[in-house]
Protein backbone atom coordinates (compact mmCIF):
# COMPACT_ATOMS: atom_id res chain seq x y z
CA UNK A 1 0.00 0.00 0.00
CA UNK A 2 1.24 3.51 -0.65
CA UNK A 3 0.47 4.69 2.62
CA UNK A 4 3.05 2.59 3.80
CA UNK A 5 5.90 4.41 2.59
CA UNK A 6 5.08 7.19 5.23
CA UNK A 7 5.99 7.65 9.05
CA UNK A 8 3.45 8.77 11.70
CA UNK A 9 4.67 11.47 13.45
CA UNK A 10 3.12 13.36 16.73
CA UNK A 11 1.92 16.53 14.95
CA UNK A 12 3.62 20.00 16.20
CA UNK A 13 3.70 23.41 15.19
CA UNK A 14 5.49 23.14 11.77
CA UNK A 15 5.48 19.11 11.19
CA UNK A 16 3.03 17.18 9.62
CA UNK A 17 1.69 13.77 11.16
CA UNK A 18 2.53 12.06 7.72
CA UNK A 19 6.01 12.39 6.78
CA UNK A 20 8.57 10.57 4.35
CA UNK A 21 11.14 9.35 7.00
CA UNK A 22 14.28 10.51 5.30
CA UNK A 23 13.19 13.87 5.64
CA UNK A 24 13.88 15.64 9.17
CA UNK A 25 14.47 19.58 8.22
CA UNK A 26 12.22 22.36 10.21
CA UNK A 27 9.93 22.94 7.57
CA UNK A 28 9.66 26.96 7.26
CA UNK A 29 6.76 28.95 7.08
CA UNK A 30 6.31 31.20 4.00
CA UNK A 31 3.40 33.30 2.83
CA UNK A 32 1.61 32.58 -0.73
CA UNK A 33 2.80 35.66 -1.65
CA UNK A 34 6.24 35.11 -1.60
CA UNK A 35 5.82 31.87 -4.12
CA UNK A 36 4.09 33.07 -6.54
CA UNK A 37 3.59 35.70 -9.09
CA UNK A 38 -0.60 36.62 -9.77
CA UNK A 39 -2.40 37.89 -12.87
CA UNK A 40 -5.35 38.84 -13.60
CA UNK A 41 -7.04 38.01 -16.64
CA UNK A 42 -9.65 39.44 -18.62
CA UNK A 43 -12.74 39.17 -21.89
CA UNK A 44 -11.98 40.76 -24.96
CA UNK A 45 -15.18 42.34 -26.75
CA UNK A 46 -17.50 39.53 -27.68
CA UNK A 47 -19.01 40.91 -30.76
CA UNK A 48 -15.73 41.47 -32.31
CA UNK A 49 -15.31 37.84 -34.34
CA UNK A 50 -11.47 38.96 -35.22
CA UNK A 51 -10.96 38.22 -31.08
CA UNK A 52 -12.54 34.61 -30.98
CA UNK A 53 -12.37 31.20 -32.57
CA UNK A 54 -8.71 31.36 -32.78
CA UNK A 55 -5.80 29.13 -31.54
CA UNK A 56 -5.52 29.52 -27.81
CA UNK A 57 -7.87 28.33 -25.63
CA UNK A 58 -9.74 30.55 -23.15
CA UNK A 59 -10.55 29.23 -19.63
CA UNK A 60 -13.47 30.32 -17.88
CA UNK A 61 -15.11 29.01 -14.93
CA UNK A 62 -17.18 26.55 -17.30
CA UNK A 63 -13.88 25.37 -18.30
CA UNK A 64 -12.47 24.80 -14.79
CA UNK A 65 -13.22 20.49 -14.61
CA UNK A 66 -10.37 18.58 -13.24
CA UNK A 67 -6.98 18.84 -12.43
CA UNK A 68 -5.68 19.98 -15.53
CA UNK A 69 -6.38 22.78 -18.05
CA UNK A 70 -5.85 22.52 -21.51
CA UNK A 71 -8.82 22.98 -23.66
CA UNK A 72 -12.11 25.39 -23.46
CA UNK A 73 -15.38 25.62 -25.71
CA UNK A 74 -14.15 29.24 -26.22
CA UNK A 75 -10.87 30.12 -28.11
CA UNK A 76 -8.88 33.23 -28.39
CA UNK A 77 -6.84 34.45 -31.53
CA UNK A 78 -3.55 36.36 -31.02
CA UNK A 79 -5.66 39.78 -31.57
CA UNK A 80 -7.92 38.88 -28.84
CA UNK A 81 -5.34 37.48 -26.69
CA UNK A 82 -3.24 41.11 -26.63
CA UNK A 83 -7.34 43.48 -26.67
CA UNK A 84 -8.61 41.81 -23.66
CA UNK A 85 -6.94 38.63 -22.19
CA UNK A 86 -3.80 37.18 -20.56
CA UNK A 87 -2.07 34.40 -21.23
CA UNK A 88 -1.04 31.93 -18.28
CA UNK A 89 1.96 30.08 -18.97
CA UNK A 90 2.33 26.08 -19.03
CA UNK A 91 2.58 24.89 -15.58
CA UNK A 92 0.55 27.87 -14.05
CA UNK A 93 -1.69 27.72 -10.91
CA UNK A 94 -5.98 29.30 -12.21
CA UNK A 95 -7.57 30.06 -9.58
CA UNK A 96 -11.74 30.93 -9.44
CA UNK A 97 -11.62 34.17 -7.54
CA UNK A 98 -15.24 34.96 -9.00
CA UNK A 99 -18.41 33.31 -9.19
CA UNK A 100 -21.39 31.02 -7.80
CA UNK A 101 -19.11 28.02 -7.50
CA UNK A 102 -17.13 29.32 -4.29
CA UNK A 103 -19.91 28.79 -2.26
CA UNK A 104 -19.60 24.86 -2.89
CA UNK A 105 -15.67 24.58 -4.27
CA UNK A 106 -12.76 26.13 -4.77
CA UNK A 107 -11.55 25.35 -8.33
CA UNK A 108 -8.02 25.08 -9.13
CA UNK A 109 -5.72 23.17 -11.54
CA UNK A 110 -2.98 23.49 -13.50
CA UNK A 111 -2.16 24.93 -16.97
CA UNK A 112 -0.87 21.93 -19.10
CA UNK A 113 -0.06 24.91 -21.99
CA UNK A 114 -0.38 28.45 -22.10
CA UNK A 115 -4.46 29.36 -21.97
CA UNK A 116 -5.71 32.68 -21.96
CA UNK A 117 -7.94 33.64 -19.02
CA UNK A 118 -10.86 35.40 -17.92
CA UNK A 119 -11.08 38.45 -15.27
CA UNK A 120 -13.00 35.53 -12.90
CA UNK A 121 -9.34 33.83 -12.70
CA UNK A 122 -6.44 34.63 -11.02
CA UNK A 123 -3.27 32.89 -12.33
CA UNK A 124 -0.33 32.03 -9.72
CA UNK A 125 3.14 31.60 -11.51
CA UNK A 126 5.15 29.56 -8.97
CA UNK A 127 8.90 30.77 -8.31
CA UNK A 128 11.52 28.28 -8.08
CA UNK A 129 10.75 27.99 -4.50
CA UNK A 130 8.11 25.75 -5.12
CA UNK A 131 7.03 23.45 -7.56
CA UNK A 132 3.35 23.92 -9.08
CA UNK A 133 2.30 20.03 -8.07
CA UNK A 134 3.42 20.90 -4.26
CA UNK A 135 1.54 24.16 -4.58
CA UNK A 136 -1.77 22.48 -5.95
CA UNK A 137 -1.78 20.09 -3.70
CA UNK A 138 -1.21 22.13 -0.56
CA UNK A 139 -4.60 24.04 -1.99
CA UNK A 140 -6.49 21.07 -2.44
CA UNK A 141 -5.50 20.14 2.01
CA UNK A 142 -6.99 24.27 2.52
CA UNK A 143 -9.93 24.23 0.74
CA UNK A 144 -12.25 24.15 3.87
CA UNK A 145 -10.13 27.35 5.43
CA UNK A 146 -10.42 29.10 1.88
CA UNK A 147 -14.48 28.60 1.49
CA UNK A 148 -14.56 30.52 4.62
CA UNK A 149 -12.65 33.61 2.83
CA UNK A 150 -15.45 33.35 0.33
CA UNK A 151 -17.50 36.93 -0.01
CA UNK A 152 -20.86 37.94 -1.01
CA UNK A 153 -20.97 40.45 -4.07
CA UNK A 154 -24.99 41.11 -3.51
CA UNK A 155 -25.36 39.46 -7.44
CA UNK A 156 -25.18 35.56 -6.18
CA UNK A 157 -21.51 35.18 -6.73
CA UNK A 158 -18.79 34.48 -4.31
CA UNK A 159 -15.50 36.33 -4.51
CA UNK A 160 -12.29 35.64 -3.05
CA UNK A 161 -10.24 38.57 -2.15
CA UNK A 162 -6.61 38.49 -3.76
CA UNK A 163 -4.89 40.03 -0.60
CA UNK A 164 -6.75 37.26 1.37
CA UNK A 165 -4.69 34.38 -0.88
CA UNK A 166 -1.56 36.06 -0.71
CA UNK A 167 -1.53 36.30 3.18
CA UNK A 168 -1.97 32.44 3.39
CA UNK A 169 0.70 30.95 5.42
CA UNK A 170 2.57 27.71 3.65
CA UNK A 171 4.73 25.34 5.83
CA UNK A 172 7.05 24.74 2.41
CA UNK A 173 9.65 21.50 2.84
CA UNK A 174 12.70 21.83 0.97
CA UNK A 175 12.20 20.90 -3.15
CA UNK A 176 13.33 17.16 -2.79
CA UNK A 177 10.75 16.64 -0.01
CA UNK A 178 8.13 18.73 -1.95
CA UNK A 179 8.51 16.72 -5.11
CA UNK A 180 7.89 13.39 -3.00
CA UNK A 181 4.72 15.13 -1.61
CA UNK A 182 3.56 16.18 -5.19
CA UNK A 183 4.52 12.62 -6.83
CA UNK A 184 2.82 10.42 -3.84
CA UNK A 185 -0.45 12.43 -4.17
CA UNK A 186 -0.20 12.44 -7.86
CA UNK A 187 -0.63 8.78 -7.86
CA UNK A 188 -3.86 8.74 -6.45
CA UNK A 189 -5.00 11.82 -8.20
CA UNK A 190 -4.42 9.33 -10.83
CA UNK A 191 -5.96 6.19 -9.73
CA UNK A 192 -9.23 8.81 -9.09
CA UNK A 193 -8.65 9.81 -12.59
CA UNK A 194 -9.12 6.50 -14.40
CA UNK A 195 -11.87 5.37 -12.09
CA UNK A 196 -13.47 8.25 -12.58
CA UNK A 197 -12.99 7.88 -16.91
CA UNK A 198 -14.31 3.81 -16.58
CA UNK A 199 -17.00 5.19 -14.65
CA UNK A 200 -17.77 7.59 -17.40
CA UNK A 201 -17.48 5.02 -20.22
CA UNK A 202 -19.80 2.58 -18.49
CA UNK A 203 -22.49 5.42 -18.56
CA UNK A 204 -22.16 6.51 -21.93
CA UNK A 205 -21.98 2.50 -23.07
CA UNK A 206 -25.33 2.16 -20.79
CA UNK A 207 -26.43 5.10 -22.69
CA UNK A 208 -26.19 4.17 -26.05
CA UNK A 209 -27.30 0.60 -25.07
CA UNK A 210 -31.06 2.23 -23.86
CA UNK A 211 -31.11 4.11 -27.20
CA UNK A 212 -30.63 0.70 -28.96
CA UNK A 213 -33.26 -1.13 -27.04
CA UNK A 214 -36.05 1.13 -26.56
CA UNK A 215 -35.78 1.98 -30.22
CA UNK A 216 -36.14 -1.59 -30.82
CA UNK A 217 -32.60 -1.88 -32.67
CA UNK A 218 -31.40 -4.45 -30.28
CA UNK A 219 -33.73 -7.29 -29.12
CA UNK A 220 -33.45 -10.51 -26.95
CA UNK A 221 -34.61 -13.71 -27.63
CA UNK A 222 -36.29 -16.08 -25.33
CA UNK A 223 -34.42 -19.17 -23.48
CA UNK A 224 -34.61 -21.29 -27.28
CA UNK A 225 -33.09 -18.35 -28.84
CA UNK A 226 -36.81 -17.69 -30.59
CA UNK A 227 -38.27 -13.78 -31.00
CA UNK A 228 -40.30 -12.38 -28.57
CA UNK A 229 -43.95 -10.68 -29.70
CA UNK A 230 -44.11 -7.58 -30.54
CA UNK A 231 -44.05 -4.55 -28.37
CA UNK A 232 -47.34 -2.76 -27.65
CA UNK A 233 -47.75 0.75 -27.20
CA UNK A 234 -50.29 2.10 -24.74
CA UNK A 235 -50.71 4.83 -22.45
CA UNK A 236 -49.43 4.77 -18.81
CA UNK A 237 -52.77 4.78 -17.42
CA UNK A 238 -54.36 1.76 -19.35
CA UNK A 239 -51.84 -0.76 -17.55
CA UNK A 240 -51.46 1.04 -14.22
CA UNK A 241 -52.44 2.66 -10.81
CA UNK A 242 -51.52 5.79 -9.34
CA UNK A 243 -50.73 6.51 -5.30
CA UNK A 244 -49.40 9.35 -3.63
CA UNK A 245 -47.12 9.06 -0.39
CA UNK A 246 -48.21 10.48 2.84
CA UNK A 247 -46.20 12.71 5.60
CA UNK A 248 -42.78 11.64 6.81
CA UNK A 249 -40.84 15.33 6.85
CA UNK A 250 -37.34 14.84 7.04
CA UNK A 251 -37.33 15.82 10.77
CA UNK A 252 -38.80 12.18 11.43
CA UNK A 253 -36.24 10.56 9.58
CA UNK A 254 -34.16 8.47 12.78
CA UNK A 255 -30.62 6.81 12.13
CA UNK A 256 -32.53 3.95 15.02
CA UNK A 257 -36.05 3.72 13.63
CA UNK A 258 -38.14 1.12 13.50
CA UNK A 259 -39.71 1.33 10.44
CA UNK A 260 -37.97 1.77 6.81
CA UNK A 261 -38.92 4.65 5.00
CA UNK A 262 -38.24 6.37 1.84
CA UNK A 263 -38.36 10.17 1.27
CA UNK A 264 -39.09 11.80 -1.82
CA UNK A 265 -35.94 13.95 -1.99
CA UNK A 266 -33.84 10.57 -1.82
CA UNK A 267 -35.41 9.76 -5.27
CA UNK A 268 -33.22 12.60 -6.67
CA UNK A 269 -30.22 11.88 -4.77
CA UNK A 270 -29.82 7.99 -3.12
CA UNK A 271 -31.75 5.76 -5.12
CA UNK A 272 -31.60 4.92 -9.38
CA UNK A 273 -33.78 2.68 -11.44
CA UNK A 274 -33.92 -0.41 -8.92
CA UNK A 275 -33.84 0.09 -4.83
CA UNK A 276 -33.08 -3.30 -3.41
CA UNK A 277 -31.44 -1.82 -0.13
CA UNK A 278 -33.70 0.80 2.29
CA UNK A 279 -31.42 3.46 3.85
CA UNK A 280 -33.47 5.53 5.67
CA UNK A 281 -35.77 4.32 8.78
CA UNK A 282 -38.33 5.85 11.28
CA UNK A 283 -40.18 5.80 14.21
CA UNK A 284 -43.60 7.28 12.78
CA UNK A 285 -46.26 4.48 10.96
CA UNK A 286 -49.77 7.24 11.65
CA UNK A 287 -51.53 6.81 8.78
CA UNK A 288 -48.89 5.66 6.52
CA UNK A 289 -48.57 4.36 2.10
CA UNK A 290 -46.69 1.46 2.61
CA UNK A 291 -45.25 -0.03 -0.77
CA UNK A 292 -46.05 -2.97 -2.45
CA UNK A 293 -42.72 -5.05 -4.47
CA UNK A 294 -42.76 -3.52 -7.86
CA UNK A 295 -44.45 -0.34 -7.25
CA UNK A 296 -42.53 2.58 -9.51
CA UNK A 297 -41.57 5.46 -7.28
CA UNK A 298 -41.05 9.11 -8.69
CA UNK A 299 -40.67 12.45 -6.78
CA UNK A 300 -44.19 14.90 -7.69
CA UNK A 301 -42.07 18.32 -6.59
CA UNK A 302 -38.90 20.27 -7.40
CA UNK A 303 -37.59 23.22 -8.11
CA UNK A 304 -36.36 22.33 -11.85
CA UNK A 305 -39.15 20.10 -14.37
CA UNK A 306 -35.80 17.85 -15.39
CA UNK A 307 -35.60 16.69 -11.64
CA UNK A 308 -39.20 15.07 -11.95
CA UNK A 309 -38.22 13.11 -14.90
CA UNK A 310 -36.59 10.21 -12.65
CA UNK A 311 -38.19 6.91 -11.61
CA UNK A 312 -37.10 3.68 -8.95
CA UNK A 313 -38.69 0.28 -8.61
CA UNK A 314 -38.21 -0.77 -5.45
CA UNK A 315 -38.65 -4.36 -4.56
CA UNK A 316 -39.33 -4.61 -0.97
CA UNK A 317 -42.85 -4.46 0.50
CA UNK A 318 -44.16 -2.39 3.51
CA UNK A 319 -42.25 0.22 3.42
CA UNK A 320 -43.04 3.93 4.56
CA UNK A 321 -44.09 6.01 1.67
CA UNK A 322 -43.41 9.92 2.09
CA UNK A 323 -45.56 12.55 0.87
CA UNK A 324 -44.82 14.23 -2.90
CA UNK A 325 -44.14 9.93 -3.78
CA UNK A 326 -46.19 9.23 -6.64
CA UNK A 327 -46.80 5.73 -6.65
CA UNK A 328 -47.14 4.02 -9.56
CA UNK A 329 -48.31 0.57 -9.07
CA UNK A 330 -48.74 -2.62 -11.21
CA UNK A 331 -49.55 -6.04 -12.06
CA UNK A 332 -46.26 -8.07 -11.49
CA UNK A 333 -47.87 -10.29 -13.48
CA UNK A 334 -47.85 -7.84 -16.52
CA UNK A 335 -44.93 -5.37 -16.25
CA UNK A 336 -41.89 -5.13 -14.78
CA UNK A 337 -40.82 -2.50 -12.59
CA UNK A 338 -37.24 -1.95 -13.69
CA UNK A 339 -38.16 -2.06 -17.09
CA UNK A 340 -40.78 0.69 -16.17
CA UNK A 341 -38.12 2.59 -14.16
CA UNK A 342 -35.72 2.46 -17.15
CA UNK A 343 -38.14 3.45 -19.46
CA UNK A 344 -39.41 6.52 -17.95
CA UNK A 345 -35.96 7.75 -17.29
CA UNK A 346 -34.86 7.24 -20.86
CA UNK A 347 -37.85 9.02 -22.27
CA UNK A 348 -37.07 12.27 -20.11
CA UNK A 349 -38.18 14.50 -22.33
CA UNK A 350 -41.50 13.23 -22.86
CA UNK A 351 -41.95 12.85 -18.88
CA UNK A 352 -40.83 17.13 -18.96
CA UNK A 353 -43.95 17.51 -21.07
CA UNK A 354 -46.71 16.61 -18.32
CA UNK A 355 -45.10 18.52 -15.42
CA UNK A 356 -46.95 21.66 -14.37
CA UNK A 357 -45.96 24.93 -12.39
CA UNK A 358 -43.16 27.67 -12.54
CA UNK A 359 -41.50 28.02 -9.17
CA UNK A 360 -41.86 25.01 -8.12
CA UNK A 361 -42.87 22.08 -10.60
CA UNK A 362 -45.31 19.35 -10.04
CA UNK A 363 -45.68 15.95 -11.69
CA UNK A 364 -49.27 13.92 -10.88
CA UNK A 365 -50.75 10.70 -11.86
CA UNK A 366 -53.08 12.82 -13.72
CA UNK A 367 -50.27 13.97 -16.06
CA UNK A 368 -48.58 10.33 -16.14
CA UNK A 369 -51.26 8.31 -17.22
CA UNK A 370 -50.98 10.21 -20.54
CA UNK A 371 -47.33 9.22 -21.18
CA UNK A 372 -47.56 6.91 -23.75
CA UNK A 373 -45.21 3.89 -23.65
CA UNK A 374 -44.19 0.54 -25.69
CA UNK A 375 -44.31 -2.81 -23.45
CA UNK A 376 -42.75 -5.65 -24.65
CA UNK A 377 -43.79 -9.10 -23.01
CA UNK A 378 -43.09 -9.41 -19.97
CA UNK A 379 -40.00 -12.35 -20.25
CA UNK A 380 -38.37 -10.07 -22.23
CA UNK A 381 -39.08 -6.79 -19.96
CA UNK A 382 -37.48 -9.05 -17.31
CA UNK A 383 -34.25 -9.90 -19.28
CA UNK A 384 -33.77 -6.28 -20.21
CA UNK A 385 -34.44 -4.86 -16.95
CA UNK A 386 -31.83 -7.82 -15.81
CA UNK A 387 -28.99 -6.36 -18.45
CA UNK A 388 -29.58 -3.01 -17.50
CA UNK A 389 -29.11 -3.64 -13.72
CA UNK A 390 -26.01 -5.15 -14.97
CA UNK A 391 -24.49 -2.32 -16.23
CA UNK A 392 -25.92 -0.26 -12.87
CA UNK A 393 -23.92 -2.69 -10.52
CA UNK A 394 -20.65 -2.25 -12.48
CA UNK A 395 -20.93 1.85 -12.43
CA UNK A 396 -21.96 1.85 -8.37
CA UNK A 397 -18.92 -0.59 -8.19
CA UNK A 398 -16.43 2.07 -9.56
CA UNK A 399 -18.23 4.80 -7.86
CA UNK A 400 -17.99 3.02 -4.56
CA UNK A 401 -14.00 2.86 -5.22
CA UNK A 402 -13.57 6.68 -6.16
CA UNK A 403 -15.63 7.68 -2.74
CA UNK A 404 -12.74 5.43 -1.20
CA UNK A 405 -9.70 6.93 -3.26
CA UNK A 406 -11.24 10.50 -2.60
CA UNK A 407 -11.76 9.77 0.93
CA UNK A 408 -8.27 8.03 1.00
CA UNK A 409 -6.71 11.48 -0.34
CA UNK A 410 -8.44 13.37 1.74
CA UNK A 411 -7.19 11.98 4.79
CA UNK A 412 -3.70 12.11 3.30
CA UNK A 413 -4.31 15.78 2.54
CA UNK A 414 -5.25 16.66 6.25
CA UNK A 415 -2.14 14.84 7.47
CA UNK A 416 0.73 15.49 5.02
CA UNK A 417 0.12 19.37 5.29
CA UNK A 418 -0.07 21.52 8.34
Amino acid sequence: MMEKQLSSIVPSRNIPQLRFPEFEEKIKEVKVLSLVEFKSGGTPKKDNPNYWNGNIPWISASSMLGKFYSNSERTLTEEGLSRGSKLAPKNTLLLLVRGSMLYNKIPIGITEKDVAFNQDLKSLIPNKKVTVEYLYQWFCSKENKILNMVVGTGIGAGKLETDDIKSLKVYLPQLPEQQKIAAFLTDVDTKITQLTKKKTLLEQYKKGIMQKIFNQELRFKDDEGKEFPNWQKNKLGKSVKFLKGKGLPKSEIVCDGQYKCIHYGELFTKYNELIDNIISRTNDNDKTILSKVNDVLMPTSDVTPNGLATASCIKESDVILGGDVLIIRQDIKKIEGVYLAHYIKHFRNDVMKLVSGSTVYHLYGSDMKNLQVLIPCLDEQIKIANFLTDIDKKIEAVTTKIEKAQSFKKGLLQQMFV
